[in-house]
């Protein structure tokens, strides 16, 4: 197996173990930190609501959440190439027809399908 596709799949079984436990796990390592630098990021981007937000490596979406409380009407394509991260997160999202989850590395993103 080449060293690029060992590495991936490698990266793919760690995020695999941990998805059910991430957003805790970056709680604890940051000590709560990455929750006020995100909804600061957000407070910085200040979308508006013709803005399609591309969340690449949206993990369980805490960042895409943060922008759907404050902008209920955003869209949003939230991309991760690790389907359980993505799923986790999934269930906030269900009822918003404006979020899109797409499975994808960010070298095979298909965003050319949604121009």
């Amino acid at each position: 197996m080449k060293t690029s596709k060992l590495k991936k799949k490698i990266v793919r079984n760690v995020f695999d173990k941990v998805h059910d436990n991430y957003d805790l796990m970056n709680d604890i390592m940051s000590f709560g930190s990455h929750r006020l630098w995100k909804k600061e990021l957000v407070k910085i981007i200040n979308p508006s609501q013709n803005d399609l937000i591309i969340d690449m490596a949206s993990g369980t979406g805490d960042i895409s959440k943060i922008i759907c409380n404050k902008y209920s009407d955003q869209k949003i394509m939230r991309i991760d190439p690790n389907y359980l991260m993505l799923k986790k997160g999934s269930d906030f999202f269900k009822k918003n027809k404006k979020i899109i989850e797409i499975c994808s590395t960010a070298e095979n993103i298909p965003l050319s399908k949604f121009s």
